[in-house]
């Protein structure tokens, strides 16, 4: 066999496959064709907001010292879990002391400085001015030693919740000031939340209390329901964008605060109703139009149809169908103008 003759023969199986292949279903003498329909309705079809996020803790907060000073001790490291009441950081305590000590001592001697004036004013040597100067010292005495006693007992940090160091931002041995942050704190006692941020199109349709849903690449194949628990109502100076948090309902077995996240949610003000149609329905397509095939009166007619998107549910249309139209979507390839359609609803 030479070589034309074999390249005949695979061009014939060829040929011979697609027309099988594509070959309508038996029919009987009278060109009955039986095809499948269904009753289209307009369906509610809520369109999501696709974005990506960050999970956080709902309660993250900076740890500091009252007072500045020399960290003298840290008792904790990053991704550490802790107790509330725990002792994370503590100053280096000699002069907030020694500060403490001589506030007690000035409140000591104006306590005897008050107790004198008092004698001398009952005995008429001292005048009640003379007095009430001497009382008032006494007040500003006492007000300074509670002074000294409260930045002492904030010269450590303690953990205000169980929770977990996120980040340590100091050293022992350093000298901070008065508020400077040493670690970033999560509360793990309150609830998990996702921070998006949106676009001026996409927040306008956003309200409280919307549903979505996350997905974590720690977790694939799963998402975790969550609902839209605060909106921004300021853009964002840097990104012109609104920052949107959303509580999360269902909680993996464990979360690491700064998990990015897919998002997807489902604004209620998002939703239209329109006309949705199985895959199948549409014999043929190009772009965003195609056609499918509607029973007009009894008989098979070729429908354009504008398609708005695809989805799992099927293909969602802009126009063309209207609500109660009977679609074909089983049989459609095979209608031509000679065949008679045996409906199956």
């Amino acid at each position: 066999m030479n070589k034309i003759s074999s390249t005949f023969l695979i061009l014939m199986f060829f040929f011979s496959f697609v027309s099988c292949k594509q070959s309508p279903p038996d029919q009987d003498e009278e060109t009955s064709l039986p095809v499948r329909t269904v009753i289209v309705q307009e369906q509610p079809v809520i369109f999501p907001v696709h974005t990506s996020g960050k999970l956080a803790s709902k309660t993250e907060s900076k740890l500091s010292f009252k007072t500045g000073g020399i960290i003298q001790k840290i008792y904790v490291d990053e991704g550490q879990s802790v107790e509330k009441g725990q002792l994370l950081a503590a100053l280096n305590l000699s002069e907030v002391k020694s500060k403490a000590r001589q506030a007690e001592l000035a409140l000591q001697k104006a306590q005897r400085d008050f107790t004198r004036a008092g004698n001398l004013y009952r005995d008429s040597v001292a005048t009640l001015e003379q007095f009430q100067d001497v009382r008032t010292a006494l007040e500003v005495a006492r007000t300074n030693a509670d002074i000294a006693k409260f930045n002492l007992e904030y010269s450590e940090i303690r953990s205000p919740s169980q929770g977990k160091i996120l980040k340590r931002v100091a050293e022992e041995n350093e000298i901070v000031g008065a508020g400077y942050p040493v670690f970033l704190f999560a509360s793990t006692e309150s609830a998990w939340v996702v921070r998006v941020n949106l676009t001026d199109k996409d927040i306008v349709n956003v309200q409280l209390g919307d549903s979505a849903s996350v997905s974590f690449d720690a977790y694939p194949g799963r998402t975790f329901a969550c609902h839209v628990s605060e909106t921004g109502n300021a853009a964002d100076p840097y990104t012109g964008t609104y920052e949107v948090e959303l509580h999360v309902d269902e909680l993996p077995e464990s979360l690491v605060s700064g998990f990015i996240t897919r998002v997807d949610i489902y604004p209620a003000k998002n939703m239209k109703k329109m006309i949705i149609i199985p895959v199948e329905a549409l014999i043929d397509g190009q772009g965003m139009a195609g056609n499918c095939y509607v029973i007009r009166d009894g008989k098979p007619v070729k429908q354009t149809i504008e398609i708005y998107t695809f989805t799992d549910n099927g293909i969602i249309v802009s126009s063309g169908l209207v609500d109660g139209d009977e679609v074909i979507v089983e049989g459609g390839e095979y209608i031509r103008d000679d065949i008679t359609i045996e409906r199956d609803i």
